[in-house]
């Protein structure tokens, strides 16, 4: 069985992509099998902090048809316990701009990668590939940084988040959709009364679509007085999207990230005792637990 995972943030700065790349190496060090996918179209550049300077195969050779299939586009690193990767596109204006029926065909394509986690790299911002990648998968995790304007931006995404996942209960040509879209929002609460109002049902309907949305947070480069931005934002995603989002761990402020970002390699190879090193080694051990409950889910589900 294999979990998605996305990663996305606010705006970009967040160190959202330092973040995954660790992960996924420490995940597959704990010996899962990881394929790690950029989707930051127009923007990419985990193949960077990888030691991949110039990818044989990205996913631009799979939107212009030079290659059939995704599982033509992962590299496989051996020296990092194996890990899989999949380096996204953006070096044209139509790879940076795909439309619908490309980005379904690249989430198909999604599906067939062989392995046990998925994790997306997700652009940051609130684009609708963002959006929609970010929506996409199993679980999802946010970034932030312990700064008011990093707390409010993260905040703005979920918000759009939920609107978009709500969305995606419906038709996109039905007449409760178009409404949903013409319209800005302060609440969720407003969104479930215009949905309702415009269809009986459609509040139930559309509650059910966010049943199981509860973004896990990161906070990066950690600091004395964070905790007081941190339960803000838990305070406002419970009152205006009724949704809850348990933190997953803290990443100090630690030069030796930028040092090893210098050195194109994650910081958990090259400085494995320092302390942003033990902090990813900790979310990726609380990472590993959700997805063995995941995975003793998942006979369960088969049986039903």
């Amino acid at each position: 069985m294999t979990v998605a995972i996305s990663i996305g943030s606010g705006k970009g700065g967040t160190g959202k992509t330092m973040i995954i790349a660790n992960l996924a190496i420490l995940l597959a060090k704990r010996g899962k099998k990881v394929c790690l996918v950029d989707l930051d179209l127009g923007g990419a550049d985990t193949h960077i902090l990888l030691g991949l300077f110039e990818p044989k195969r990205t996913l631009t050779d799979f939107f212009t048809r030079r290659v059939d299939s995704l599982a033509e586009v992962v590299h496989t690193f051996p020296s990092l316990y194996g890990l899989s990767f999949i380096p996204g596109s953006g070096d044209t204006l139509q790879t940076a701009n795909i439309n619908f029926q490309e980005k379904q065909r690249l989430l198909r394509g999604l599906q067939d990668i062989d392995c046990d986690v998925l994790l997306l790299d997700v652009g940051a911002g609130t684009n609708y590939h963002a959006l929609d990648f970010f929506m996409h998968s199993d679980l999802q995790v946010c970034v932030a940084l312990p700064d008011p304007t990093s707390i409010m931006d993260l905040y703005t995404f979920l918000q759009l988040a939920t609107i978009r996942k709500m969305l995606a209960s419906f038709l996109s040509q039905s007449e409760v959709a178009a409404t949903l879209k013409s319209r800005s929002f302060q609440s969720l609460g407003e969104v479930f009364e215009l949905a309702e109002a415009t269809q009986a049902g459609s509040r139930e309907k559309a509650q059910e679509g966010l049943r199981y949305f509860h973004p896990l947070l990161i906070v990066n480069r950690d600091r004395a007085g964070g905790q007081v931005n941190k339960t803000k934002l838990r305070m406002m995603v419970g009152k205006y999207l009724g949704i809850d989002i348990p933190e997953l761990g803290d990443i100090p402020e630690d030069d030796k990230v930028d040092r090893a970002l210098k050195g194109f390699l994650p910081v958990c190879e090259m400085y494995p005792q320092t302390p942003a090193s033990q902090a990813l080694q900790a979310i990726a051990q609380r990472l590993d637990k959700v997805l063995s409950l995941f995975a003793d889910k998942a006979p369960a589900t088969a049986a039903g």
